[in-house]
């Protein structure tokens, strides 16, 4: 018995130990607001720095069309859309297969600050327990401005100010509706969904998306009818080359024209000429 105690006492004893050093660990108010390289893909974030970009300082349609693609209720839960993940585990049972996605952009910036891309139940355990320190310590502004400053929008391109200069050869504030739609809908999966800028032509997926994109923006009124129309237009030709001016070149028939005109004049002065004698 004397045996049997001590090695639970043992194992006790390192659990809690872990459990101090795991408490530790978790990142503190102070580290949340402050400057740090990132876990995820070690992206340099300091608010208030040159490559930061203040969420007045992008355009709004980005924030508006990456809430309503990736967490419509993002202003009104905090950390957790109770509602989606009860939703997504019913299916998962009925079906006998749980879909990946459905995480809050809170939860995306937990795991893109913090964590690895490790699928474990110990990462879902620390990125809840982030969520929540994220949602009591930033404000909702604070919170999509840091996600839109470090997401991954392509290969090697983290955060707004890359994929605006990268894609569009813009800053984050001038990127349009399109351009913003554009964005939204390579973040599921960046290497897959931007295929479509590297062949200069959207694939039949992506100008699907696109229009739903829209769509739901202009349904949920976060654009009005004339940029919805002028954003459906653009579609029509996104990615596309322009071509290229076509340069004036005389044909025959030109010259003649012009030679024809050069004689007319000639004949109207002599014309001129005659009448004034």
């Amino acid at each position: 018995m004397k045996w049997v105690s001590l090695f639970f006492f043992a194992v006790a004893a390192m659990m809690l130990a872990a459990a101090i050093a795991l408490w530790n660990w978790l990142p503190t108010p102070q580290e949340i607001r402050g400057c740090m390289v990132t876990t995820m893909y070690h992206v340099h974030l300091c608010p208030g720095s040159a490559n930061y970009v203040p969420l007045k300082q992008i355009s709004p349609y980005l924030a508006k069309t990456i809430i309503l693609t990736e967490d419509s209720n993002f202003y009104n839960h905090h950390g957790f859309d109770w509602d989606s993940i009860e939703k997504n585990f019913r299916e998962g049972w009925e079906k006998g297969m749980y879909k990946r996605g459905g995480s809050t952009i809170s939860q995306q910036l937990a795991k893109n600050l913090f964590l690895n891309q490790d699928r474990t139940f110990l990462r879902k355990g620390l990125e809840a327990i982030i969520t929540d320190r994220i949602e009591k310590t930033l404000t909702k502004k604070e919170i999509i401005e840091r996600y839109l400053n470090v997401v991954e929008f392509g290969k090697d391109i983290y955060g707004v100010k890359s994929a605006a200069a990268y894609y569009f050869k813009k800053t984050p504030a001038e990127l349009d509706v399109v351009e913003c739609a554009f964005l939204a809908m390579v973040l599921p999966n960046p290497a897959k969904y931007s295929r479509s800028y590297f062949k200069k032509e959207l694939t039949p997926f992506a100008r699907k998306r696109l229009d739903r994109i829209v769509n739901d923006l202009y349904h949920y009124g976060r654009i009005n009818e004339a940029e919805y129309n002028t954003a459906m237009e653009k579609i029509q030709n996104f990615l596309s080359p322009v071509p290229p001016p076509q340069e004036i070149q005389s044909s025959e028939e030109d010259t003649m024209t012009l030679q024809d005109l050069e004689k007319a004049d000639e004949e109207q002065l002599e014309d001129s000429n005659s009448i004034q004698e």
